[in-house]
């Protein structure tokens, strides 16, 4: 077949049938493997069912899926019939994230998606959906059976072969198309900067509703011929140690997760848990999709070190939808860069000055260096070319980039500046390494600096009331003062209002004197408020609308 996901796919089954694709691996510690040859026999017949549905070759088939089996057989079920995956996170988290409902409905009307299929746990959806949209079939797990087996359907380099949500930190997300052709330089891009190893073995417990489990992970292990393990985010979660233990078992070589996964194995995870685990056959723990922190860099290596992490293997990457895949990697054999800068001319002069060190410091973690279809240019507000050291807008002379934004021809005007896309984050180059700063929409200004939001977490980490990483931070413009005022909203570990005063005069304390910033408003909120996207990044933007409008008040604990 042509180069293509469906050919590449195909072709290496034919060729190794009984090589292993993927397994499961589940609480009790076992793995269930697929060969390539079961995997695409299972692919057919779930593709046989779809056309069943009423899916075609070039139409949207909406996944709401879990890491299982199930999910895995109807996402290449779609690719065999050169139907377009659509992947939608499900409503793992309720209260104030629960938007599941209007995200299917904006989607269904958007792509005129013929076939919906859900985990069983949104079944409560059903009516809902299907009165507000009678041309679209809804299918769930328990109904779904088998089809008799499909024929694949050649697609072309020219083609979609897909969609993708972008993060969504507020408002509706928007939809990435991919084409083939980019798709493949993706790929083959993360191959080469990675290194990918024929002796390689994935372990992937990130959700396929993220690029990051579904392109760094999935794809690249289905087109590579590489072994992938696949566990639930939510055993993950449930339990960090899981993740240490599904290596160990499998022998996986590489594996991701956002920063908070490694915080939270870092603190979790306890010496008990680990007994008889190794890790050092593991060559690469990626580190990608939000804000890297050193401080959980330190943490996670002093927590496994002891049992075999390799001082080299953690590893960052930056990537977005927009970019098919991760644009930059940190370099094999290389340990992660990290910078130390004054926070004035972080802030003020927009330049990045290395020094010691010390209290009015911020530490930047290199995200590694672009593949060889990537280029990165840091432009100024007038799109002039930056030299190394100066903070700006972060564009991307790539071959993987998105076609632009399902039905959003103004958006996706925006996106691109003379070829190059811009991402919208903020970073700077050094000697040919990124450094990512902040993205360009949530940039506190205040007193004539501008902050990113995730510059507060490494403060707030210092209050023992708060919950790890639970946090948002925005500007709230005050037109008497002619600046914005600094509002952090977090979650406590512990809700009794005895505490709360103490706790909000620690939050100001912790961040004056880290950042040199006074904090105006402190509004603490009990666990599980701030829900953050379905790719782990933080709705800053979001709770910040919900303060403006005084929604926030019915959360807050007084």
């Amino acid at each position: 077949m042509e180069n293509t996901l469906q050919g590449s796919i195909f072709d290496l089954a034919q060729a190794n049938p009984d090589a292993p694709a993927v397994g499961f691996y589940t609480a009790d510690r076992s793995c269930k493997w697929m060969t390539r040859g079961e995997l695409i026999s299972a692919a057919e017949r779930a593709a046989g069912r779809l056309a069943e549905l009423g899916l075609r070759e070039g139409a949207v088939c909406v996944q709401v899926p879990y890491n299982d089996r199930f999910a895995v057989e109807v996402l290449l079920g779609a690719l065999v019939l050169g139907a377009l995956p659509l992947m939608v996170a499900p409503p793992a988290i309720q209260g104030l994230n629960s938007s599941l409902p209007d995200i299917l409905h904006g989607i269904i009307e958007r792509t005129s998606a013929p076939v919906v299929v859900a985990a069983g746990s949104v079944s409560y959806l059903r009516e809902d959906l299907a009165a507000r949209h009678t041309e679209t079939t809804i299918v769930f797990e328990d109904e779904f059976g088998e089809g008799p087996p499909a024929a694949w359907t050649r697609r072309r380099s020219s083609d979609l072969a897909g969609l993708q949500l972008t993060s969504g930190t507020t408002g509706f997300p928007r939809i990435c198309m991919w084409r083939q052709q980019n798709v493949m330089a993706a790929l083959d891009g993360m191959a080469t900067a990675m290194r990918v190893d024929s002796g390689d073995i994935y372990l992937n417990w990130t959700p396929l509703y993220h690029d990051m489990g579904l392109m760094n992970n999935f794809m690249l292990c289905m087109t590579r011929g590489i072994p992938l393990v696949m566990m639930s985010p939510f055993d993950f979660i449930k339990r960090p140690a899981s993740w240490m233990r599904a290596l160990h078992d499998t022998q996986a070589t590489t594996t991701w997760s956002p920063n908070f996964g490694f915080a939270l194995a870092a603190q979790r995870v306890r010496d008990k848990e680990l007994e008889g685990v190794r890790l050092d056959h593991v060559r690469g723990f990626w580190n990608a999709a939000e804000r890297i922190h050193y401080e959980t860099i330190v943490a996670f290596k002093d927590r496994f070190t002891p049992i075999g992490l390799r001082s080299d293997a953690i590893k960052t990457n930056f990537g977005c939808a927009e970019n098919v895949g991760g644009a930059t990697f940190t370099a094999p054999q290389q340990q992660v860069p990290v910078e130390h800068l004054d926070t004035t001319s972080l802030h003020e002069d927009l330049k990045a000055v290395v020094v010691q060190p010390g209290k009015l410091t911020v530490p930047v973690v290199g995200c590694g260096r672009p593949h060889p279809g990537i280029t990165i240019h840091i432009l100024d507000e007038m799109s002039n070319e930056l030299p190394d050291g100066h903070v700006g807008h972060l564009a991307l002379n790539t071959v993987s980039r998105m076609e632009g934004y399902l039905h959003d021809p103004e958006a996706t005007a925006a996106a691109f500046h003379n070829g190059l896309l811009k991402t919208g984050d903020l970073g700077y180059v050094r000697e040919g390494e990124f450094f990512w700063t902040g993205r360009v929409q949530e940039r506190i200004a205040v007193r004539g600096r501008k902050i990113d939001p995730s510059d507060f977490e490494a403060a707030l980490l210092r209050v023992a009331d708060l919950r790890p990483g639970s946090f948002a931070a925005f500007g709230h413009d005050d037109p008497e003062l002619g600046t914005q005022r600094v509002v952090i909203i977090a979650e406590v570990v512990d809700d009794r209002a005895e505490s709360i005063d103490e706790t909000k005069a620690d939050v100001k304390r912790a961040v004056f004197e880290r950042l040199g910033v006074g904090v105006d408003d402190v509004v603490l909120v009990a666990k599980g408020t701030l829900a953050k996207t379905s790719s782990g990044k933080r709705r800053h933007r979001h709770f910040a609308d919900m303060y403006e409008r005084g929604l926030m008040a019915e959360h807050e604990i007084a």
